[in-house]
């Protein structure tokens, strides 16, 4: 049989267990979804990144890039110590054909964020082989086991700046 103090007890063991359950009230639901929207529109405009139609001709400067280098590398030869192999490279007209490349596909990007990037990418490759061929000339001019001439500290920082900047757009418009 129960007693009514049995009762009373069961209705309040119930009860204990819904109170570490809250109600959430409409209005902070309805806050946080604006909030939540607001963030969203903010990225949006001002953190996505460019577009995938900004980032094309970027990309083609990229690919160009890329396929000149491979076939200059493809040029390079330099032979073991101690062998009669000639050593061999790219000439200055294919460093001079790669710069111009590059700086008429620069031309080609339109997006306000991504034309000065890809401008100093192309001045920058301008400036690499104007010192590449200072060195080449220099170079002929060296005694074998000599010092390296002047222009081998400008081509590494061009060529570092360079590289910094290449990896700087395909960051930005990956392919």
């Amino acid at each position: 049989m129960l007693h009514p103090g049995n009762v009373v007890e069961i209705t309040l063991g119930r009860s204990c267990q819904h109170q570490g359950m809250r109600r959430v009230k409409p209005l902070t639901t309805v806050v946080v979804l604006v909030a939540i929207l607001i963030g969203t529109g903010i990225w949006w405009l001002f953190f996505r990144g460019p577009s995938s139609a900004d980032c094309a001709p970027v990309r083609e400067l990229l690919s160009f890039n890329k396929t000149q280098i491979d076939a200059m590398n493809a040029k390079t030869h330099i032979p073991e110590a101690g062998s009669y192999e000639k050593e061999t490279g790219p000439s200055a007209a294919d460093y001079r054909g790669w710069a111009d490349g590059l700086a008429d596909r620069a031309a080609k990007v339109t997006a306000a964020d991504l034309t000065g990037p890809a401008s100093e990418l192309a001045k920058t490759a301008d400036r690499l082989v104007r010192a590449r061929i200072d060195f080449d000339d220099q170079s002929a001019h060296t005694a074998p086991g000599a010092a390296m001439p002047p222009a081998a500290m400008a081509v590494k920082a061009f060529n570092d700046q360079y590289e910094t900047q290449v990896k700087a757009l395909a960051t930005t418009c990956p392919a």
